[in-house]
């Protein structure tokens, strides 16, 4: 149903003369006229009568009357629920991250995004990279930050967002606090702890040990919050983000110089993302944060 043809009917019912139609909407009265004629011959019904008084409803034109000004009532409703998600007034903002970048950079976006944008509902969905890869190309999400992976998909756009390298970390009671070089470093006989098989930390570690001699009891976790407090006990060692565990004041680390361990943090959507404001406000923050953190 044309909504404007809706518009000229429902302003005549009230008006009741033509002239008066055509000024209020800026229309020409051969304009409003073409208009009620066409809604006639659409329903095959006759909409006015005329007399003195105007023009007034016959009963046929009662009842779409009374179905055009719910319709018209409707598409008001519309038009102000899609004004309101392009000023980013309303709708909602569908995060994804994997394990590093969950915790060392989405809480400060997520932050920013809700005192801006305080009626937008933000979601952050934790998983692996391929995992929000895949929600990305699906366009089940907005934005991810992850950790690179082995291939990038096609219909998604990788910015760089930060670097991150593998150290080795260990309790400041743990006899490598000691050591002042790598090569005194001995992993033989050292309990090292990794995070999930699926995970870019569990990729880039396993290339790391590949080929090495050292015996070494290795157990898999899937959260990185244990794999700091199981060292804390100082009874084990593990391969964990520089950035994750700088700041914690019972850690101490040792750079293992190799560029293997060394790996890029991406901002990734969808090439097609349709951009509103909330969106272009987020991707902002993205690169605000990004010139604060390298």
């Amino acid at each position: 149903m044309n909504i404007q043809k809706l518009d000229v009917f429902l302003t005549l019912v009230e008006t009741k003369k033509m002239t008066e139609t055509a000024q209020q909407l800026k229309l020409s009265a051969p304009t409003v006229s073409f208009h009620i004629r066409s809604l006639e011959k659409e329903y095959g019904i006759k909409l006015f009568r005329t007399n003195a008084g105007g023009y007034r409803l016959t009963p046929g034109g009662e009842i779409l009357y009374h179905y055009a000004k719910q319709l018209s009532q409707t598409n008001q409703k519309l038009e102000h629920a899609l004004f309101q998600f392009k000023k980013g007034e309303a709708g909602s903002l569908q995060l994804g991250a994997s394990g590093v970048p969950a915790q060392l950079f989405m809480p400060e976006l997520i932050h920013k995004m809700a005192e801006r944008y305080p009626r937008i509902n933000v979601s952050l969905d934790v998983k692996t990279a391929p995992e929000i890869e895949q929600k990305l190309v699906r366009q089940e999400l907005d934005f991810g930050l992850i950790m690179e992976t082995s291939s990038q998909a096609k219909e998604l756009v990788y910015e760089a967002f930060a670097c991150d390298e593998l150290v080795l970390a260990y309790s400041k009671d743990h006899p490598f606090s000691k050591v002042e070089t790598v090569a005194e470093v001995d992993l033989s006989k050292q309990r090292l702890l990794v995070h999930t098989l699926s995970s870019s930390t569990k990729h880039f570690s396993k290339t790391w040990l590949k080929g090495r001699d050292e015996e070494m009891d290795l157990i898999e976790l899937d959260s990185v919050s244990t794999i700091i407090k199981m060292l804390s006990f100082g009874q084990a060692v593990a391969l964990i983000s520089k950035r994750l565990i700088e700041n914690e004041d019972h850690l101490a680390f040792t750079e293992l110089n190799d560029n293997r361990l060394k790996r890029q943090i991406y901002f990734v959507y969808h090439q097609h993302l349709w951009e509103n404001d909330a969106i272009l406000f987020f991707k902002e923050s993205v690169a605000a944060l990004k010139e604060v953190i390298t």
